[in-house]
């Protein structure tokens, strides 16, 4: 008998080959962007234009691809999930409070709560009032301003009439308890700034240590970043040199705020000018809690909240503003703010304070 002879295995179309060598390169580039945040990130120029960039517009062609594998090769949806997973999740910086989902909200012994917002308000422009009605929407134990130049009343509104304020160049802290100027973080760098002030609140439990500080930005060295300073060369080293700089004004302000601090607990906020992503975050902050992480949903994106031609208006891309503290403290909640007072948004956070026996 005859045997029919065996039929021609069928050919990949060359659309589906080109879906698959994108959604790999895609994939191994989104993986190369992902260590260079994390891994390289202010260690290197290219490094530090990444973290301080939008990260959004880089699911633009995992997008893309995922269309294409839908019409041209289902086997490549996958990977190209996969990718967008990358960068929805860790590129983004995506915060899921896990911990907070599955055991619930902190509960300790003997436990004082302290809520606590911190904004930028950018000289009180452009429109403040915005600001101070989330605050009172808020109901804060402790308000913490940076960039609070000049005079303003803000705290003669019934709600706050009562409180202790202490306010030191652009920084301003005010409570409804008792508080009072311990130190400033005077640095040397960047031709010599006042960059925090460090306070002491005497709250029911007991005195804690407030740092309100404000870092160097580097937005400064990105904008000397043209073709023909990376050309030249100038750019790259100008940009990296502010690193550097940046590093030891980071460490300055950390060596004031560990001087004053005997064994309080801490908390430390402010704009810190570099998202938790950086190795200058984790270097010099890491071992403190970041109450967002902790317990915050969702991107937490606090500027910047005016756009320009490449950006819209209102649509904040990076979170830089952080409220920090130590081990003493649990982090019920955290959010960010949505109103366009400033160009920073605000943060606040519902942080408890461990009974003694659990410290």
């Amino acid at each position: 008998m005859t045997q029919k002879p065996a039929a021609p295995t069928p050919r990949t179309p060359f659309a589906a080959k080109l879906v698959i060598g994108l959604s790999c390169l895609n994939l191994l580039a989104l993986c190369l962007v992902n260590y260079l945040l994390y891994l390289v990130s202010e260690t290197w120029w290219v490094g530090t234009v990444l973290t301080y960039s939008p990260r959004a517009p880089l699911l633009i062609p995992t997008l893309i691809l995922l269309l294409a594998s839908l019409i041209w090769h289902r086997y490549s949806l996958g990977m190209n999930l996969v990718s967008a997973g990358i960068v929805l999740v860790p590129i983004m910086g995506l915060s899921l409070p896990l911990d907070l989902w599955l055991n619930g909200a902190p509960v300790s012994e003997g436990e004082m709560v302290l809520k606590i917002v911190s904004c930028n308000v950018q000289s009180f422009q452009p429109d403040f009032g915005k600001i101070i009605a989330e605050i009172q929407a808020i109901k804060p134990d402790v308000v913490v301003l940076q960039e609070a130049f000049g005079d303003h009343d803000w705290l003669s509104d019934p709600q706050f009439r009562d409180w202790h304020s202490v306010h030191h160049g652009q920084y301003w802290v005010a409570s409804r308890y008792r508080v009072s100027l311990l130190s400033d973080c005077e640095v040397t760098q960047f031709g010599g700034r006042l960059a925090g002030m460090l306070a002491q609140i005497e709250t029911p439990a007991g005195p804690i240590t407030l740092g309100n500080i404000h870092q160097m930005t580097a937005r400064v060295g990105l904008k000397q970043l043209n073709l023909e300073t990376l050309r030249n060369g100038r750019g790259a080293k100008e940009l990296e040199e502010l690193v550097a700089e940046r590093h030891l004004e980071s460490n300055a302000i950390r060596v004031a705020v560990n001087s004053v601090r005997t064994s309080s607990p801490l908390i430390v906020c402010g704009d810190f000018n570099v998202p938790t992503s950086s190795k200058l975050f984790r270097k010099h902050w890491g071992d403190l809690k970041s109450s967002y992480d902790s317990a915050g949903l969702g991107y937490g994106y606090t500027i910047p909240c005016q756009g320009n031609r490449l950006w819209p208006d209102q649509t904040p891309w990076a979170r830089i503003d952080h409220i920090l503290c130590s081990q003493d403290w649990l982090v019920r909640a955290c959010q960010v703010g949505t109103s366009n007072g400033s160009d920073h948004r605000l943060i606040t956070a519902t942080l408890v304070l461990k009974g003694e026996s659990s410290r």
